[in-house]
């Protein structure tokens, strides 16, 4: 009987030891920030952003295809999980370029703003 019992709590302690090491390898994998960037159907963009680091600001830096910032935000420390929707209805078609920036983590994305041609249509009756 005390052969079984030490038998038991020694694979007793192998599987927690091995738990405790997977629980430890997932949070060191864990990304330090997660985003989401979509587009809508009305033609804006949502960025939801999620953060495990709260020990620096999150700057979102939307740039054209020349490299000129033409939307800057900077949310602060204090805020790990937010979201925001960029209107595009007043910017020109182009190449554009979002970036998440978090301390030394980056997330991009790269969208096209196309115009929506409109074709005529003749009726005869």
């Amino acid at each position: 009987m005390k052969t079984s019992f030490k038998t038991f709590a020694l694979a007793f302690a192998f599987v927690a030891a091995g738990f405790t090491a997977n629980a430890e390898d997932k949070e060191a994998k864990k990304a330090a920030l997660g985003t989401g960037i979509y587009p809508t159907k009305a033609g804006k963009i949502n960025v939801l952003v999620d953060k495990s680091n709260a020990d620096c600001n999150t700057v979102l830096l939307l740039k054209n295809e020349n490299g000129d910032v033409v939307y800057r935000e900077t949310v602060g420390k204090n805020q790990q999980k937010f979201g925001r929707t960029l209107n595009l209805d007043s910017m020109e078609a182009g190449q554009y370029k979002l970036d998440v920036i978090s301390g030394k983590d980056v997330q991009s994305k790269t969208f096209q703003l196309s115009e929506e041609k409109v074709e005529r249509i003749v009726t005869v009756k």
